[in-house]
C-alpha cells in the first residue's frame, strides 16, 4: 500500500508541475518552444525561418505563434499577401497575443490604411497590458499620419513612461539579490520532515532493501523538482533527519539479520537521496526548457 501511495504521489506531482504549475499561456509556451525559429527570423534568415514555421504550422495548425512568425517570415521575403493571411490567422487563433495585433496593425499602416491600423494598435495596447512600449510607439506614428498631434504626443509619452519603468525594474533586479533562504526553501524544508519520516518508517518495516531504496529515490526526486538549484541542501537535510530519526527515535533490532538489513537500507538510502535529488533537479530543468 505504501509503495502504491508513493508512486501515485510522485507521478501526480510531476503531472501537476508539467500541466498546471506553469502559469504561462499556450502562446507563451509556444514562443519559448519555437525559440530556434524565432532566432532565425531575428537574424534575417527569412527563408530558413519560413521553412521552420511552415513545418510548425503543418504539425500545429492551431498555433497562433507559428502562423505569426510564418507571416513575419513571408513579410521579410516581401510576400505581403501571404504575410497578411498568416498574421490575420494568428490573431483569429489567439486574440490575446498582442504581438499579432501589433504586426497586423503595422502592415495596415504600411499600406496607408490608417483607419484599420488605429484600432489594431489599440487592441495591441490593451493586450500588452503596459508590458511593452512598442504598441504606443506605433500608434503614435499612426496618429501623426492622421495629423492627430495631441493623441500622438500622449502615445509617445506613454512609450517613454513604460521604457522608464522597464529600465527601473532592470536596475532594481540587478541590485537586489534574492536571499538564499527564501520562503520557498523554508516551506520545502518542512516537506523534508514528512519524506524523512516516511523513509525511516519504511526502513523499520522493510522485508528487503528494494522498497526503502525506492521510497528514498522518489522522495529525493521530488525534492529536486521543488528546488532544482538548492536540492542538494534539502537532500543533506533529509539525510540528517533520516539518521537522527533512525538512531534516536527507533529501537535497534535485536536480531542480527534484521539489523544488517536495516543498515543496508539506511546507508543505501542516504546515498540514493543525493543522487536522486540531482536527478530531480535535472528533470525539472528539462521540463522547464520544453
Amino acid at each position: 500500500m505504501l509503495e502504491l501511495l508513493a508512486v501515485i504521489l510522485f507521478f501526480s506531482y510531476i503531472f501537476y508541475l508539467r500541466n498546471y504549475a506553469d502559469l504561462r499561456t499556450i502562446s507563451e509556451k509556444e514562443e519559448a518552444a519555437f525559440s530556434n525559429g524565432i532566432e532565425l527570423f531575428l537574424n534575417n534568415q527569412f527563408d530558413e525561418a519560413y521553412q521552420y514555421f511552415d513545418s510548425k504550422v503543418k504539425t500545429k495548425p492551431k498555433s497562433s505563434i507559428a502562423y505569426l512568425y510564418r507571416g513575419l517570415s513571408q513579410k521579410g521575403k516581401n510576400n505581403r499577401p501571404e504575410a497578411f493571411y498568416d498574421i490575420k490567422t494568428a490573431v483569429s487563433l489567439d486574440d490575446d497575443v498582442y504581438k499579432a495585433h501589433l504586426e497586423l496593425a503595422k502592415m495596415y499602416l504600411e499600406e496607408q490604411d490608417v483607419e484599420s491600423a488605429l484600432p489594431a494598435f489599440s487592441k495591441a495596447i490593451s493586450k500588452a497590458q503596459e508590458t511593452s512600449p512598442e504598441p504606443y510607439h506605433w500608434r503614435g506614428k499612426a496618429h501623426q499620419e492622421m495629423n492627430m498631434l495631441a493623441e500622438a504626443q500622449a502615445d509617445f509619452d506613454s512609450e517613454r513612461r513604460i521604457l522608464a519603468q522597464i529600465s527601473n525594474e532592470k536596475n532594481r533586479s540587478s541590485t537586489v539579490k534574492t536571499p538564499f533562504f527564501d520562503k520557498k526553501l523554508i516551506v520545502s524544508s518542512a516537506m523534508v520532515l514528512f519524506t524523512s519520516a516516511l523513509v525511516v518508517a519504511v526502513i523499520k518495516n522493510a522485508e528487503s532493501i528494494h522498497f526503502p531504496y525506492f521510497v528514498a529515490v522518489v522522495s529525493a526526486i521530488c525534492l529536486g523538482f521543488v528546488e532544482p538549484h538548492k536540492g542538494w541542501l534539502l537532500a543533506l537535510l533529509q539525510c540528517f533527519l533520516i539518521v537522527t530519526g533512525y538512531f534516536l527515535l527507533t529501537d535497534p533490532p535485536q536480531n542480527t539479520a534484521v539489523r544488517e538489513l536495516e543498515n543496508f537500507c539506511l546507508y543505501g538510502s542516504l546515498v540514493l537521496t543525493f543522487v536522486a535529488s540531482f536527478l530531480g533537479g535535472f528533470m525539472k530543468r528539462a521540463l522547464h526548457m520544453q
